[in-house]
């Protein structure tokens, strides 16, 4: 199994930073890409990073797009040997002011034409999440096999093999700038785990 990291954004993406501009989502993210991919690979997995640039790569526009290089990926390899989780963090509104105690939290989210294991692969990284204290109150959903949201997301909807979309913390509340930045080891694992578990289960026996 290919497991592609997509670190969202890039320097070059207007906003997508905390209020004080201390934070910027596309730095944070091709970090915690990098921790996941480097924890997986060292447990003998097969992680690769789709967007090494640190420039913004379009989603599906363009000869070098996002979508190409993951489907061009499924081309080579099949579908059904990659798995595609898209790192990022939240906003409450893009007013750039704080929004404390608003909503807060993780969620993994997956388009709306998504496949069965788009959903399964959201709901194993969401109870990771669940489980390292990433709750959170917004879309608080704790049912097993129902822990994901659908989006119109171009990541998850045009690329082929299953596909998600995490946003770990929301970086226009001070809460969640603290956290995106003071556990990063708790939020990759949570990735981690989840993928992993994903796989154990998709591998093995149905009941």
């Amino acid at each position: 199994m290919i497991i592609l990291i997509d670190n969202g954004h890039g320097y070059d993406t207007s906003g997508k930073c905390s209020p004080d501009g201390k934070y910027q989502e596309w730095a944070w993210s091709r970090e915690m890409a990098d921790l996941i991919a480097k924890e997986l690979t060292a447990r003998g997995y097969d992680a690769r990073i789709l967007v090494p640039e640190r420039e913004d790569i379009p989603i599906n526009k363009g000869d070098d797009s996002r979508v190409k290089r993951v489907n061009e990926l499924c081309r080579l390899k099949g579908k059904e040997n990659v798995i595609l989780v898209s790192i990022h963090s939240n906003a409450n509104s893009s007013d750039g002011k704080w929004h404390d105690g608003e909503w807060s939290g993780f969620v993994a989210e997956v388009s709306l034409n998504a496949s069965q294991k788009s959903k399964w692969l959201a709901d194993f990284i969401w109870a990771r999440a669940i489980e390292a204290g990433l709750k959170g109150n917004r879309a608080v959903i704790d049912k097993p096999g129902k822990r994901f949201i659908q989006q119109n997301l171009g990541i998850c909807r045009d690329t082929v093999c299953p596909a998600v979309l995490t946003e770990s913390a929301f970086h226009d509340t001070r809460e969640g700038v603290k956290l995106l930045t003071g556990s990063k080891q708790r939020i990759a694992l949570a990735h981690v785990h989840g993928i992993i578990d994903y796989i154990n289960y998709t591998n093995g026996p149905k009941s």
